[in-house]
C-alpha cells in the first residue's frame, strides 16, 4: 500500500470525528501531563501520581507512563514498587526496538506522534541509573551491580546503533558503575568504569557545561595508587595538581556517605508551528509545519552543602539531563524536518488531487492535513535537570546529618535533616533528596 493510498484510507475514517480531534488533538503531551508537573512542583507526590493515573494516555505511550510513575513512587520512598515500573519500561523499550512497518508509514503520513514512544537513549540510560539507586537505597548492592551490568550493555548498544559520543558513554552512568564496583572490594572493574567516566566528562565538557568531578579525580588516584599504576597515578597527578588523597585502606576503616542532590526539573517540549498559504489554480490551500522545541525551566537551586559531625561538602554536578535532552533534539531535528517536509508535500497534493473532483472534499481534506500536523512533544517529564554528587568519608557512627539548598547566588534557601545516618566501616550509604523549586516559568534555549 503506497503512502497516499494509506493516507486515503485513514482519512476517510477520520473525517467524521474532525471536530473532536480539533478539541482533544490539539493539547501536546507536555501540555496534558502540566498537572502532573504543577503538584510534583509543590510536592504532593500523592496528587501526582493520582493525576497521572487519571490520564488517558494511548497505549503508544505507555513506555512514558512508566517512566514518570517509577520516578513518582521513588520520589515517594516506595523503592520497590519503583523498580517494578522501572523493569517493565526496560522490556518495553526491547520490544520497541523494532517499530512496525505500519507505525512508519503512519508517522511519514500524519504526525511522529503517531508511533509508539520507545525513550530517548539518555532516557534509557537513566532507567538503569535509577533503578541502581533504588537498590542502593533498599540496600541490594548486588541487584545494584546488576543494573550496571545492563547500563553496560545498553551503552554498548548505543555504541553499535551509532547513537554519537553524548549516549553510548554517560558519564553518570560510569561513574555509578565504579562507585558500585569499588563499594563490592571490585577495584579492577571499579579501575575501568572510573576510566571511562573520566573520558565521557570530558567528551561530554565538550559540548556543553560538565566538568570532570574532583570526586572522581581522587578516585583515579586512589585506586591507580592501589593496583600499583604508578606511571598511570603520576600522570594524574600532573593533570589534576592533586598530590594529597586518601588511600584505599584508610577508606576501609571509615563509612563513606554518598549524597545525590537531583536538582530541578528537565525541560519541557513545545511544538512551534507555521501556516503557509499555497495558491493552487482557483482556491488557497494551507501547509502547516509543525516542530518540538525545549523551553528550559529557571534553576532554583545552585547545590547543596552537606554537614555531618564537623565533616562539609557541596555537590558537583555528575549528570546534565537538561543539556543530553537539548543535544539529543538537535540531533534528530533534520529528520524531523524531512518528515515534516515529506509530509506536507504528501497532504499537499492529496488535497490538490482530490479538489479537482470535488472543491468541498478538497477543502476537508486539506483542513485534516493542517489539523494533523502535529510535532511530537513527548519526554520523560519529571525528570531533574541535573543529577549533583558529594561523597564524605567519615569515622563509623550514627550521626545526624544536616543539608543546605543553596540558590545561584550561593544562599541558603532551605534546611534539610536527616537524623540518625547509620555509617559503617569500608561501606557507603547512599541518600538522594530531589530539590524542586516552585516555579512555573518557562524560558526558550538561548
Amino acid at each position: 500500500m503506497t503512502t497516499v493510498s494509506l493516507f486515503r484510507e485513514w482519512l476517510c475514517g477520520f473525517l467524521p470525528g474532525l471536530l473532536l480531534l480539533f478539541l482533544a488533538g490539539c493539547a501536546s503531551h507536555s501540555s496534558k501531563l502540566a498537572p502532573v508537573i504543577t503538584e510534583l512542583t509543590g510536592h504532593n507526590i500523592d496528587a501526582a501520581l493520582q493525576i497521572l493515573e487519571e490520564e488517558d494516555l494511548p497505549s503508544r505511550d505507555r513506555l512514558l507512563l512508566l517512566m514518570n510513575r517509577g520516578l513518582l513512587l521513588r520520589l515517594k520512598g516506595d523503592f520497590s514498587e519503583s523498580n517494578q515500573e522501572f523493569s517493565t519500561a526496560k522490556q518495553l523499550v526491547e520490544e520497541f526496538n523494532a517499530i512496525s512497518l505500519r507505525e512508519q508509514a503512519m508517522a511519514l503520513t500524519i504526525n511522529d506522534t503517531t508511533r509508539s514512544y520507545a525513550g530517548a537513549p539518555y532516557e534509557q540510560v537513566l532507567l538503569n541509573i535509577y533503578s541502581a539507586l533504588n537498590y542502593l537505597d533498599l540496600g541490594q548492592a548486588d541487584a545494584a551491580r546488576v543494573e550496571v551490568l545492563q547500563v553496560d550493555l545498553k551503552l554498548a548498544a548505543l555504541a553499535g546503533e551509532d547513537a554519537g559520543p553524548l549516549f553510548d558513554n554517560d558519564p553518570l552512568a560510569r561513574y555509578l558503575s565504579g562507585i558500585i564496583y569499588e563499594a563490592g572490594g571490585e577495584y579492577s572493574d571499579a579501575m575501568i568504569a572510573y576510566r571511562s567516566a573520566y573520558q565521557a566528562y570530558q567528551q561530554h565538557g565538550k559540548r556543553y557545561s560538565l566538568a570532570v568531578p574532583r570526586q572522581l579525580k581522587t578516585d583515579l588516584l586512589r585506586n591507580s595508587e592501589r593496583m600499583g599504576l604508578e606511571d598511570e597515578n603520576s600522570r594524574y597527578q600532573e593533570q589534576f595538581g592533586i598530590d594529597s588523597w586518601q588511600g584505599t585502606n584508610a577508606l576501609q576503616r571509615q563509612g563513606e556517605l554518598v549524597f545525590l542532590f537531583h536538582n530541578g526539573l528537565v525541560p519541557v517540549k513545545i511544538e512551534q508551528s507555521l501556516m503557509v498559504p499555497v495558491q493552487n489554480s482557483s482556491r488557497i490551500q494551507f501547509v502547516r509545519i509543525a516542530l518540538p522545541e525545549y523551553l528550559r525551566r529557571p534553576a532554583g537551586f545552585s547545590a547543596a552543602r552537606i554537614s555531618i559531625n564537623g565533616h562539609e561538602a557541596t555537590t558537583e554536578r555528575v549528570e546534565n539531563i537538561e543539556e543530553l535532552a537539548v543535544a539529543e533534539l538537535a540531533g534528530n531535528m533534520p529528520g524531523i524536518i524531512a518528515r515534516s517536509a515529506a509530509r506536507a508535500v504528501l497532504k499537499y497534493q492529496v488535497s490538490k488531487e482530490t479538489g479537482k473532483q470535488n472543491d468541498l472534499a478538497g477543502l476537508l481534506v486539506n483542513l485534516a492535513g493542517v489539523l494533523t500536523e502535529r510535532a511530537d512533544t513527548r519526554s520523560w517529564l519529571t525528570l531533574p535537570a541535573e543529577i549533583q554528587l558529594a561523597r564524605i568519608p567519615i569515622e563509623p557512627g550514627i550521626y545526624d546529618l544536616k543539608v543546605e539548598l543553596l540558590d545561584m547566588a550561593g544562599r541558603v534557601t532551605q534546611r534539610l535533616d536527616y537524623p540518625a545516618v547509620v555509617l559503617e566501616a569500608g561501606k557507603k550509604t547512599f541518600l538522594s533528596y530531589h530539590g524542586i523549586h516552585e516555579v512555573s516559568l518557562l524560558r526558550r534555549r538561548q
